[in-house]
């Protein structure tokens, strides 16, 4: 049995919150199961996880996030806070682990190496000022909302997506337009297949309606594709 222990902090830490738990759990890609044992003093929070699986410590901080943030969600409704989860690091001793986590997403950020970011910014600002520019703050939104959450990654995705559709039917007098036109005017603006919009939308489905799926990376890679920045 491998142990992983993974050190995070509750945010704010000005909401300061102390508690323990533990509970077992079973992936729901993979079927692999484990028990997590979730201390949290003062915002601090440790998580030691056994488990016989020869995990990926990405794989198993998503499922570590994923046990405390639906801990803290269930806090939040309780009280009518906002708390968030962060991990910050992982330990293993037998497999010789010790990983400070960034707050990259590996595929996104090799993407993003040769962009001029004050260039890129000052031309992204430029269409998100004036009325139609909800459209882009809140596909952003939604971006960021795809990173932080592995498990609704298609859900924000393809909410994304239809801002961006508005937002083209907007900005090409095509608001009051039916679905098939404004959706082949944005393929046409984006430089997207069809099939591309239909396979992020089959993982957003379920999500939509309460069900789960996996397949989160090919989701990732296909939105930025749909953004024009692969």
């Amino acid at each position: 049995m491998e142990e992983y222990l993974f050190s995070g902090v509750v945010l704010p830490e000005r909401a300061q919150l102390s508690m323990e738990f533990s509970l077992g759990f079973s992936h729901i890609g993979s079927g692999v199961s484990g028990v997590a044992n979730v201390s949290i003093v003062l915002n601090q929070v440790v998580v030691w996880i056994d488990s016989c699986h020869d995990w990926n410590v990405f794989d198993l901080r998503n499922v570590v996030k994923t046990i405390v943030q639906n801990r803290l969600a269930m806090i939040s409704y309780f009280k009518g806070y906002a708390y968030e989860f962060e991990i910050i690091r992982v330990l293993n001793k037998g497999r010789g682990i010790d990983y400070v986590f960034g707050i990259e997403i590996p595929c996104l950020e090799e993407r993003g190496r040769e962009i001029d970011l004050q260039e890129s910014l000052f031309n992204l600002h430029d269409k998100t000022v004036g009325p139609n520019g909800v459209f882009l703050h809140r596909c952003l939104g939604d971006l960021v909302s795809a990173m932080k959450h592995a498990d609704d990654t298609g859900f924000y995705c393809y909410r994304a997506i239809e801002s961006l559709r508005h937002h083209c039917a907007a900005t090409h007098g095509l608001s009051t337009a039916k679905k098939p036109r404004q959706w082949e005017k944005f393929r046409e603006i984006a430089g997207c297949s069809e099939e591309t919009l239909r396979e992020i939308k089959r993982a957003a489905d379920p999500l939509r309606h309460g069900g789960v799926v996996g397949g989160v990376p090919k989701i990732v890679k296909n939105y930025s594709s749909v953004l024009g920045m692969s």
